[in-house]
C-alpha cells in the first residue's frame, strides 16, 4: 500500500509540475501577445502622425510654399536656419520676425533687437498674438531645443514658413538688447 501511495504521489507531482509548466508557457505567450498589441498600437499612431505630416508637406507644396528634402526626410513642417543667416538679415536691415521662447529670466539677459518674447510654455495661450500674415517666423531659444519644439508647434497650427534658429542665443553673435 505504501508503494502504491508513493507511486500515486509521484505521478500527481509530475502531473502538477507539467500543468504548472504549461500554465507558465501560456502566461508567457499572453504577455508576449499583449506587448505585440501595444507595439502595434504605437506603430499605428506613429504611422498616422507621419502620414498627416506628409499630407501637410504636400499641401504646403501645392500652396506654393517651399519644402526641402530634409523636411520630408525628418518628417517636420519647419526649416532650420543658422544664427549667421539671421544675423546677416538683421545687419542688412531686413528685421526678421523673431519669436524668443526663452524664460523671462533668460530674456532679461539680452535678446535680438525687435524680437517678440513668448515663453515656450505659454505659446499656445498667446498663439493669437503671433503674426498670421505669411511673414516668415524665426524661433529662437538658448540652444535650439525649445525653439525646435515651438517651431513644430507653430507649423502644425498652419503657419506656413517657420524657421528654427539652430544653436539659439548661445550661438548668437549679433546685436543684443535688454529691455
Amino acid at each position: 500500500m505504501d508503494t502504491v501511495f508513493a507511486v500515486v504521489s509521484v505521478l500527481a507531482l509530475l502531473i502538477a509540475w507539467g500543468a504548472r509548466k504549461r500554465a507558465l508557457s501560456v502566461e508567457d505567450r499572453l504577455s508576449e501577445a499583449r506587448r505585440a498589441g501595444m507595439s502595434a498600437q504605437t506603430d499605428v499612431e506613429e504611422l498616422t502622425k507621419t502620414v498627416k505630416t506628409l499630407q501637410s508637406l504636400v499641401g504646403r507644396m501645392a500652396g506654393g510654399h517651399e519644402v526641402d528634402a530634409l523636411m520630408v526626410r525628418e518628417g517636420r513642417l519647419y526649416k532650420n536656419t543658422t544664427t549667421t543667416a539671421v544675423q546677416k538679415a538683421v545687419e542688412e536691415g531686413q528685421a526678421p520676425y523673431v519669436i524668443d521662447v526663452r524664460t523671462d529670466k533668460e530674456w532679461a539677459t539680452g535678446h535680438i533687437p525687435g524680437a517678440v518674447h513668448i515663453p515656450v510654455d505659454s505659446l499656445e495661450k498667446h498663439l493669437h498674438s503671433v503674426r498670421r500674415d505669411g511673414t516668415p517666423i524665426h524661433v529662437i531659444c538658448a540652444g535650439g531645443g525649445r525653439s525646435a519644439a515651438a517651431a513644430g508647434f507653430l507649423a502644425e497650427r498652419g503657419y506656413p514658413t517657420v524657421f528654427n534658429i539652430e544653436g539659439g542665443m548661445n550661438s548668437w553673435r549679433g546685436p543684443v538688447t535688454k529691455d
